[in-house]
């Protein structure tokens, strides 16, 4: 029987993303977050307009692997992915996201809080959402 590799977290397979990705105000909130994850988008697929529930926090996407035809909508905003080109967006907005090419999408995702709200502020909607 051979034995398994351990797994590796993000911050030992992508140090440096994880290094960057930490140094971002994310929403640190026990039981909710921070969230940080890779979405990986199928060529031809499509993820449905949705909305997000909480306007305290924005939502950071950086495009790694974008083919052609790749797009993106908040409201009535659409745009077409650039790899390394950071998106940052309120998801209460409605937003959908296509991929109309023959490749796979690669986007790195991670909330962070919205830059108008004060120590203070953070502090009791951690408190509110941790309860």
């Amino acid at each position: 029987m051979r034995e398994r590799p351990a797994r590796r977290g993000a911050g030992q397979a992508l140090p440096a993303t994880w290094t960057a990705v930490n140094e971002a105000p994310l929403t640190r909130v026990p039981g909710w977050g921070p969230t940080v994850m890779f979405s990986l988008l199928k060529a031809g697929a499509r993820i449905e307009p949705h909305t997000g529930m909480f306007n305290t926090r924005l939502v950071c996407h950086l495009p790694l692997i974008v083919p052609p035809k790749c797009t993106f909508r908040v409201g009535n905003e659409v745009r077409e992915w650039r790899e390394g080109k950071l998106f940052i967006f309120d998801d209460t907005i409605e937003h959908e996201a296509w991929n109309d090419s023959s490749e796979d999408r690669v986007v790195l995702i991670f909330d962070i809080w919205r830059p108008e709200l004060s120590a203070r502020e953070r502090d009791e909607l951690t408190a509110l959402l941790s309860s």
